[in-house]
């Protein structure tokens, strides 16, 4: 059947993006009632990337949509976080269990990939149409229209931009903003990025010879360069693989050479160069470095990605509202 079919003339909340945010925000409408339609630009969901950090303030949604259990049980907790030099010798610690007096949960990992398809459970098949690039939309008091290359369009009472750094209804919105004058400077900028990174995530590894894989709570550990303009992460899954990440700070010279990379989806291209670079790094277990966790990872699970950073001011405008990525 043809998705598009599926698709009332006009839906309550038309929701662009089908990541983490566009899926939780389809399963909050979709569990009080609110009907509403995710369209997202790719035409299949790859099931890539490392593992995300959930804080204590994030687990009372999981509660409600009645997801906690599954997420606690895919999920690793991190009462701490261990900081190293170069020589693997611990430089400090950071505490995180004043996290669970306030919140009443510690901090947990959990795979993307994981928790993407517990999200993508709880969102009805047929209201995420998938292969829709959104060009531009339209709004006034009556409500709001957006454009997909395909020449199709659809009509709702609120648009919500939640297709990540590059947000096609952010530069409509702030395009639309921008000539009526009401766009601060500083969001008419262009979208800066100071750091680039190396992420991926082991196949599941015998915990006999990695035997910190046994332990009840993630090892989060972080390792600042010497003389490099390089950090670099590793933590531990409820699974027995080990996700890990490499950063590297790049100056203006860097920043000019980079400017064509625009990656903002995970994928494996661009990163076999860097995987050289930085393979004798070490990681404070034995004698390992980032090359042995290179080599017990999926190319396909290896992504090299732009880490933007900046804040912006305007989070909506008329009948339009963003999530930050």
């Amino acid at each position: 059947m043809n998705p598009d079919a599926l698709s009332p003339t006009n839906t309550p909340v038309l929701i662009v993006g089908a990541g983490i945010g566009g899926l939780t925000l389809g399963a909050l409408l979709e569990k009080a009632g609110i009907e509403y339609r995710i369209f997202e630009r790719a035409k299949a969901v790859k099931p890539l990337g490392s593992a995300l950090s959930i804080g204590s303030n994030v687990m009372p949604v999981f509660e409600q949509l009645g997801i906690l259990d599954q997420i606690l049980k895919n999920a690793k907790p991190f009462p701490f976080s261990t900081g190293y030099n170069e020589q693997r010798e611990a430089t400090r610690i950071l505490d995180y269990s004043p996290s669970e007096k306030i919140g009443g949960y510690l901090p947990h990992i959990v795979s993307r990939p994981i928790l993407y398809d517990i999200l993508a459970k709880l969102v009805p098949p047929h209201k995420i149409i998938m292969g829709k690039k959104i060009l531009s939309f339209a709004q006034n008091h009556e409500g709001v229209m957006i454009r997909c290359s395909d020449n199709t369009s659809y009509h709702g009472d609120i648009l919500v931009g939640a297709d990540g750094a590059y947000s096609a209804v952010r530069q409509s919105l702030y395009k639309e903003l921008n000539k009526k004058g009401e766009l601060p400077k500083s969001d008419n900028m262009p979208l800066p990025f100071n750091s680039i990174c190396l992420v991926g995530q082991t196949r599941p590894l015998d915990p006999e010879l990695y035997p910190h894989l046994k332990d009840w709570h993630t090892w989060f550990e972080t390792t600042i360069g010497e003389g490099k303009p390089y950090a670099w992460v590793t933590f531990t899954t409820k699974f027995n693989t080990i996700c890990w990440m490499v950063l590297r700070h790049i100056d203006d010279k860097a920043r000019e050479l980079e400017s064509s990379f625009r990656n903002s989806e995970w994928g494996p291209e661009a990163a076999d160069s860097m995987c050289k670079e930085v393979r004798d790094f070490p990681i404070p277990r034995g004698t390992l470095t980032i090359g042995d966790l290179i080599d017990n990872t999926p190319k396909d699970m290896i992504s090299k990605v732009m880490l933007e950073e900046k804040l912006f001011d305007t989070w909506y405008g008329g009948r339009t509202c963003l999530i930050g990525d």
